[in-house]
Formats: C-alpha cells, sequence, structure tokens
C-alpha cells in the first residue's frame, strides 16, 4: 500500500449531542411522600364518594319502592273493602228483609196450626164425652181418690148436657157428688169444690195444658216475638 492511498480518522468530538444523549442519565427528582399519600386519600375519597353515592341511591330506591309497595297494597285492599262493602250492603239488606218475611210466614204459619189444632182437639174431646159419658165418670173417681175426698164435703160442677148423661148413666153419682148442673160450663168440663179449694178435671183445662206444650215447642226456634 502507497502511503498516499492512507486517510486519516477522525474521533468525534467528546461534546457531540449523539454522545450526550447515549451517554448522560438525568438524576432522580426528590419524592414529596406526604403529598403524594394526600392526593391518594383525595382520590379514594371521591372514588368513594361516587360509589357510596351510587349504592346509597340504589338502596333508597329499593327501600323506598318496597315502603311505596307497601303502603300501596295496604290503601288497595282499604279501598277495595270499602267498595266491597259499599256494594254488597244492598245484597245484605235484601236477604236481612226476606229473613224477615220468612221468619213472619213461619210465625204465622204455627199460629194458624196451633189454633187449628186447637179446635179440632176441641170437637173430638166434646164429641167424645158426648158419647161416651162413662168417661167423665172415670175421670171425677179418679180424682176423688187422688185427693182422698170420699167422706169430705164436696160438691162436683158439669155442664148440663154432662149432667143429664151421667144422672141417666149413674144416677146415684147426683146425690153422692152433690152434682150441679151449670149452663156457661162445656162439655167435659168439671170442678170438684170443697172448703179449701177447687179442682178444675175438665177437659178444656187438659186441653189448655197440652196445647201450651205444643205452643212452646213450636216457639222453641221461633225468631219473632
Amino acid at each position: 500500500m502507497k502511503s498516499d492511498e492512507l486517510k486519516p480518522y477522525r474521533f468525534p468530538p467528546l461534546t457531540s449531542a449523539d454522545y450526550l444523549a447515549e451517554e448522560y442519565v438525568a438524576p432522580p427528582l426528590p419524592v414529596d411522600n406526604d403529598s403524594l399519600l394526600d392526593e391518594a386519600k383525595q382520590a379514594g375519597f371521591q372514588q368513594g364518594l361516587i360509589e357510596g353515592r351510587a349504592k346509597g341511591i340504589e338502596q333508597g330506591f329499593a327501600e323506598g319502592r318496597q315502603q311505596g309497595y307497601d303502603e300501596g297494597r295496604a290503601t288497595g285492599l282499604t279501598t277495595s273493602k270499602a267498595l266491597f262493602e259499599e256494594a254488597s250492603l244492598p245484597i245484605d239488606t235484601l236477604m236481612q228483609t226476606l229473613n224477615d218475611f220468612y221468619a213472619r210466614a213461619e210465625h204465622q204459619q204455627r199460629e194458624a196450626t196451633l189454633a187449628l189444632v186447637t179446635r179440632i182437639a176441641g170437637l173430638v174431646i166434646q164429641q167424645e164425652i158426648a158419647t161416651r159419658p162413662e168417661l167423665l165418670l172415670s175421670w171425677i173417681d179418679d180424682k176423688l181418690a187422688q185427693e182422698q175426698l170420699q167422706g169430705s164435703a164436696f160438691s162436683v160442677r158439669v155442664c148440663e148436657a154432662d149432667f143429664q148423661a151421667i144422672e141417666t148413666l149413674a144416677p146415684e153419682k147426683v146425690a153422692e157428688w152433690r152434682l150441679l148442673a151449670q149452663a156457661h160450663l162445656t162439655r167435659g168440663e168439671c170442678i170438684i169444690d170443697t172448703e179449701q179449694q177447687h179442682f178444675d178435671l175438665g177437659c178444656q183445662q187438659r186441653l189448655d195444658t197440652c196445647l201450651s206444650t205444643l205452643a212452646q215447642s213450636l216457639n222453641t226456634s221461633d225468631p219473632v216475638a
């Protein structure tokens, strides 16, 4: 190689921009820990405030919705009950009217039945005594024996038709019983008078007792006074 062909090498200057950019490292800046902590607290506070507000709104909405549902349901039930009672009032009035009508009709029917039974029983007894006067004789004898009146002072009152029947059937009883005929008595009526009291053993008295028991039985479930 010839000497005139060699070229000198030049090193880059130490102050060049490329060299400085590659070799120079800036020292770290000082850190303020208290400032960073405050910033972190503030950021956390803001985030917690946002999340808490959202959570509170959601919870408040749910509780308010449930409270509104409960109050609305209670109001709806009260209103519907009032409307139902108002609507059913005419029906209740009608039912009460019908019940009263049926009760009165049943009461009148019972009274009519009792009156009919009374009339029929009275006619039957009168007819029985008229055709069988010995029944009245038997009743009087039984009562005298029951009260032990034989030998005592007493008298017997009957109607005129029964007096004639006894006089025909057992004439001795007229004097023995001091038998008296009274026009106001009906057939089957008989009253025994003593010095102390009176015994009514006629058919009407027995009939009244039976009919009174029948009337009580019929009126046991009668709601009409």
